[in-house]
């Protein structure tokens, strides 16, 4: 069977590091066969990397359709803001269409492309990787087979780190929902996404509370220069140092972030002239740093999420309450804990994982998107009709969290008007 040809719209970590690296790597199911990235040295990688012919490698991705192109599918991997208009181009044309989350980064927008995509006879599908990752696949699994007895409750934690805290939403291209998307849309979405799918109901109704609580200038170290390059007398004991992240012996993420030149040299200029190098606490952020959200679901599963950028690690925690077990799982570690009630038992659930790729969630959910694209399935595990649901809960949240945990129907944040 020929592998599918895709145009890939955006060349940055995902688009290089999870979609064209996986067409590398498989090079009998997927080809990129198109580019369109405004960096110029990212998209001459791609160029190089999947012999790309130059007419189809473009710094705009509006250039690539024009007329109908001989590709199969488009990954939109480009800023969050810019979907809208390329996921419209592609119905359009009547591509495949596989796409980052969020979505877009409005309610409005949500609305557009659920009316756009309601007839639409493509795949089209979101990258909400994680149910696809084998820790939730197999929790999902364990709760089909009653392990637990009814599920009653869900915890879902988030845990930042405070690492990628500072990099992406303080400094980085997600710190402002002016400009990118509230932090429980651009970061969170997975999350919500994961509690619809675990749950296995509609979410009906939730609250949330949260708020920008530290990375503000006000508390700002005394005598803290605008960029920690500029001899901040802080460096030493502040974690959030932008030497100590950046000029390491690493790098890989979130070091390749910054710049395309990766020698000290290289580094200490993206630093001196970039978003990267500025003090945490003299950035144009405004998204929280800590955020809970309580939510109910039509089965009358109960949940509760939270977000923070204040732990130590980057990673999951998950806690099922059940009427006959409790489940405790940590999805970077692949160990999943189930207590039984009335045995008193315990039983440990080992699963292979990776600390890569979201615990090995990418590289199943691109082979995925490829098994449908050549059978025409259009209805996949992350649809963005179902996706789409996880996008109202996170718009629902961000409106209560502004309204003081006001509580909020769901149902309303998806109504056509």
């Amino acid at each position: 069977m020929e592998p599918i040809r895709v145009a890939l719209l955006g060349a940055g970590s995902r688009g290089t590091h999870v979609y064209a690296a996986y067409a590398k790597a498989h090079p009998q199911e997927m080809r990129i066969v198109a580019v369109a990235e405004p960096d110029d040295v990212k998209r001459q990688h791609i160029v190089e990397e999947h012999a790309v012919k130059t007419a189809y490698a473009v710094k705009d991705w509006h250039d690539l359709f024009v007329v109908k192109q001989d590709f199969d599918a488009v990954v939109i991997a480009t800023q969050d803001t810019m979907h809208r208009d390329a996921i419209l181009a592609a119905i359009e044309k009547q591509y495949h269409i596989l796409c980052e989350k969020p979505i877009v980064t409005t309610l409005e927008d949500s609305k557009t492309i659920a009316r756009a995509s309601q007839n639409f006879s493509k795949v089209f599908v979101i990258s909400h990787v994680l149910r696809y990752s084998p820790f939730f696949t197999r929790v999902k699994k364990l709760i089909a087979q009653g392990e637990l007895g009814r599920l009653i409750g869900i915890e879902l934690d988030e845990c930042v780190g405070h690492i990628h805290m500072s990099h992406s939403f303080v400094r980085g291209h997600w710190n402002n929902s002016n400009t990118s998307a509230p932090m429980i849309l651009a970061k969170s979405c997975h999350d919500m996404d994961i509690l619809l799918y675990l749950a296995g109901s509609d979410c009906t109704s939730l609250s949330s509370y949260g708020d920008l609580y530290h990375f503000r200038q006000e508390n700002a170290p005394e005598g803290a220069p605008l960029r920690c390059t500029d001899n901040c007398p802080h460096y030493e004991a502040c974690p959030y140092a932008a030497q100590k992240i950046y000029l390491g012996k690493n790098t890989a993420w979130p070091v390749d972030v910054i710049t395309t030149d990766l020698s000290v040299e290289g580094r200490l200029k993206a630093l001196q002239q970039g978003p990267w190098g500025r003090c945490v606490y003299h950035c144009d952020n405004n998204v929280v740093d800590h955020q809970t959200v309580n939510a109910q679901f039509a089965n009358g599963v109960i949940a509760t999420f939270t977000m923070s950028g204040f732990t130590m690690t980057t990673h999951r925690g998950l806690r099922l309450m059940g009427t006959q077990a409790e489940l405790i799982g940590d999805m970077e570690k692949g160990i999943i804990t189930i207590n039984y009630f009335s045995s008193r038992d315990k039983k440990t659930i080992e699963i292979e994982t990776t600390r890569e790729g979201h615990s090995g969630s990418d590289e199943l959910f691109v082979a995925d998107f490829v098994r449908q694209v050549r059978a025409n399935n259009t209805n996949g595990e992350t649809s963005v009709a179902s996706s789409l649901q996880s996008h109202y809960m996170a718009f629902a949240a961000e409106a209560s969290r502004l309204e003081n945990g006001k509580r909020m129907q769901v149902a309303d944040f998806g109504k056509q008007e």
